[in-house]
Order: structure tokens, then C-alpha cells, then sequence
């Protein structure tokens, strides 16, 4: 299992475009983290800057680096592709590798990634949101990071799901982008809400929303009565149709779903 995943770890640091998309992925995430940090927006004597001050930052971090989880899902997805498109499955067969090493070392790479993901987002929002610069901010909102780690493994089961069906690069990511963008929101649209908003990419997506900016104006103009209860009982029905606690029980159980599934499909494909 160790040799597996070294060999894993070797091929993938060799491989240019692994550094590529990973260095756009980190450039892009410090750039939008540091113009969200300065921009200063106002609407009606509230200013958006406020998403980035206690107690909001750790959730607005965690819902921007959420824009780039695509990024990190197409390049896993271009990983475990190259490995049937070149043959390095066979090989890895051949060589000794068991079929159960060769899926728990892709296994070992998805969890990787998610956690330089992890690590990578702490770093950067320390050093470009002044206000996470304390121990005690960190530690406080630290479970929204937790909760970015398993969007991203739920990510990127999806993707290896789908890799290992097709076994093809360009098939899986059109499938991939299909399904997030098209094929599950019309699906959603012939259920019932009670039962749309517990598909995968709904529940997955939920686990870092957009920060409550509109409940945040109207806690502000409810201070000098500029909005009615009414409307602010509106806002609230709206931000509570799921727990976050229920959301990551249930992306927990899809993740751990196609990964049993890519299991049982990766052990029966002819490589």
C-alpha cells in the first residue's frame, strides 16, 4: 500500500500540468481573498466589507475558495484519466500492484489535495484578512475549513465516480460539468423542494453558501427600523431550509456512496 501510494506521489509531481493548475488555483484564490479584503461596497450605509469581519470572515473564506473547487476536481479528474488513457494501471498490475492498492493510493491522492486545499486556505486567508491574524480567530472559525474539506471529497468522489465509468478524460469532464450545471438543477425542477434539496450537488454546494449579506443588511436596518418584521421573518424562512449539520450527514453518505461505487467499478474494469 506504502509503495502504491509513493508511486502515486512520484507520478503526480512529475506531472507539469499538476503544477500548473495547482499554482492557477492558489494565484487565483489569493487574488479574488484580496480584492474581496479591500473593495468596499455600499448599500444604503452598509458596507460589504462587513462579510469580512467578525463574525462573518472564516464563512466568507470558505464560501470564496469554494468558487475554485472546479479547478481541483478537473485536474483530479485528469490524473486518474491519464492512468487509463496511458496505461499505467495495467503496468501497475503487472508491476505487482494489487487492484485494491491502485484504488486506495488514488484514494490517498483525492484526500491529499483536499488537504492542501485546507491548508492552502488558512495560509492565505492569514495573511490577507488581518482580522484571522490571532490564535483565538482561528481556532473559532476553523470548522468552516473543516466543512470546505469535505465539499471537497464530495467533489471529488463525484468526479471519480464518473472517471472510472468512462475511463475517458474529455467524456468525464463535459459529463461532469453537465451534471452540475444542467442535468441535476432540471432534474430539481421536477421535484419537490423537500426532496430537491437533497441532491448531491445541492447538498454538496450547501456546505459553504454565500454568506447571509441580505440577512446581515437586515439586522442592520432593523436597528433604525428601515425594514419590517415581516420581511425579516421572510429572510429568516429562507436561510434555515437546511441545517449545515444535516447537509454534511448527508454529503458524507453521497461521498461515501461513490466511493463504494467507484470501488466495486474499478475492480470489475478491464485495464
Amino acid at each position: 500500500m506504502i509503495r502504491a501510494v509513493k508511486a502515486e506521489l512520484i507520478k503526480t509531481l512529475g506531472y507539469a500540468t499538476f503544477w500548473v493548475l495547482i499554482s492557477l488555483h492558489a494565484i487565483l484564490f489569493l487574488l479574488v481573498l484580496t480584492i474581496a479584503n479591500k473593495a468596499t461596497l455600499n448599500f444604503n450605509g452598509v458596507e460589504s466589507n462587513i462579510l469580512l469581519s467578525k463574525p462573518y470572515t472564516w464563512g466568507t473564506v470558505a464560501w470564496l475558495a469554494s468558487w475554485f473547487n472546479l479547478i481541483l476536481a478537473l485536474l483530479f479528474i485528469i490524473l486518474c484519466g491519464n492512468d487509463f488513457l496511458f496505461g499505467t494501471y495495467r503496468r501497475g498490475l503487472l508491476d505487482g500492484f494489487s487492484r485494491n492498492n491502485l484504488f486506495k493510493a488514488k484514494l490517498s491522492l483525492l484526500m491529499l489535495i483536499a488537504i492542501y486545499v485546507v491548508v492552502l486556505v488558512t495560509l492565505i486567508a492569514l495573511f490577507a484578512t488581518p482580522v484571522l491574524s490571532s490564535w483565538e480567530n482561528l481556532l473559532t472559525g476553523y470548522g468552516y475549513i473543516l466543512v470546505l474539506f469535505i465539499q471537497m471529497l464530495g467533489y471529488f468522489s463525484i468526479a471519480l465516480l464518473i472517471i472510472v465509468l468512462t475511463r475517458n478524460i474529455a467524456l468525464t469532464i463535459i459529463v461532469y460539468l453537465l451534471y452540475f450545471a444542467l442535468i441535476e438543477p432540471i432534474i430539481r425542477l421536477f421535484l419537490p423542494d423537500s426532496a430537491a434539496q437533497f441532491l448531491p450537488v445541492k447538498i454538496i454546494s450547501n456546505l459553504t453558501p454565500m454568506p447571509d449579506f441580505l440577512g446581515i443588511m437586515a439586522k442592520q436596518f432593523s436597528q433604525t427600523d428601515s425594514i419590517d418584521a415581516n420581511t425579516l421573518n421572510t429572510i429568516d424562512a429562507i436561510n434555515n431550509s437546511t441545517s449545515l449539520t444535516q447537509n454534511i450527514v448527508v454529503a458524507c453518505l453521497y461521498i461515501a456512496i461513490f466511493i463504494v461505487l467507484s470501488y466495486f467499478t474499478f475492480k470489475r474494469k478491464d485495464f
